[in-house]
């Protein structure tokens, strides 16, 4: 019992260094999975250090994304710079999944060729290097023409934006990939324009040196606190444990009863 000094010291302590280790900068919020570890791997790769959480109770589950507010502007920086988090284009699945009860042909087309661009986009933006793709379809709608009239060709163009000083795509496949999935679409009516992306934004050395350990600028103040919250939570049980050994050697021993 005499060691619950100790211990009652040790409680406020704790709750303080688990309060000033939590004090994180939301960045993101509500992102699907995939979306959270792209943009958790891109501040890593510039030297920030973040963490990633569920937001919330949802399915699927939703992730927020945080660093230390001294890196809130850098991180906001390499976001730009990559594009992230990146807009989801609808695919055939959300454009369909509503809509009114009785849809007119023409919108009916003009839905179908949302969710074809939506679902091409999607696939061009897994190529490695590739920040973000557009894909713009142009379905003529079918008409009454005589016999000597050729019927209307589709078209499409293709906008990627990617990183690097090289285009880290295939033209001739990307042009068969969008031809392949509209119906009488040819690969010369294939329009591809690329945009390189600005550079990421080049970051001082962002490792702070307290004693033998190497961190991040951003969690530096953290560990600070810790490391002289700990120290001091130390120097409390041991003042404590002094206390207790002192108390101890003031009793005086009871000699036996001589028969």
């Amino acid at each position: 019992m005499r060691f619950s000094s100790a211990v009652t010291v040790r409680v406020p302590v704790l709750a303080l260094v688990v309060l000033l280790a939590g004090c994180e900068a939301e960045l993101a919020a509500g992102l699907p999975d995939e979306q959270a570890g792209v943009l958790v791997v891109a501040l890593d790769e510039a030297g920030i250090a973040s963490g990633r959480a569920l937001d919330g109770a949802s399915d699927p589950p939703r992730y927020r994304v945080t660093v230390a507010p001294d890196d809130v502007a850098d991180a906001l920086a390499v976001m730009r710079a990559e594009g992230l988090p990146r807009q989801v284009p609808p695919g055939l699945a959300e454009t369909f999944g509503e809509g009114s009860l009785v849809p007119t042909p023409t919108e009916e087309r003009a839905r179908l060729a949302a969710a074809l661009s939506g679902e091409l986009a999607r696939s061009i933006e897994e190529i490695d290097g590739v920040l973000l793709a557009r894909v713009h379809l142009a379905l003529p709608e079918p008409l009454t023409l005589s016999l000597d009239t050729p019927p209307p060709e589709p078209r499409a163009s293709v906008l990627i934006r990617y990183r690097g000083e090289v285009a880290p795509y295939d033209e001739g496949a990307v042009r068969r990939l969008v031809a392949g999935a509209i119906e009488h679409l040819s690969e010369a009516n294939v329009a591809i324009v690329g945009v390189r992306s600005a550079p990421r934004p080049e970051l001082e050395r962002r490792l702070a040196q307290i004693g033998p350990i190497a961190v991040t600028r951003g969690s530096a103040s953290t560990l600070k606190v810790v490391l002289g919250a700990s120290f001091a939570l130390n120097v409390l049980v041991v003042l404590a444990l002094v206390v207790v050994v002192r108390r101890r050697a003031a009793v005086p021993v009871e000699e036996p009863a001589k028969k």
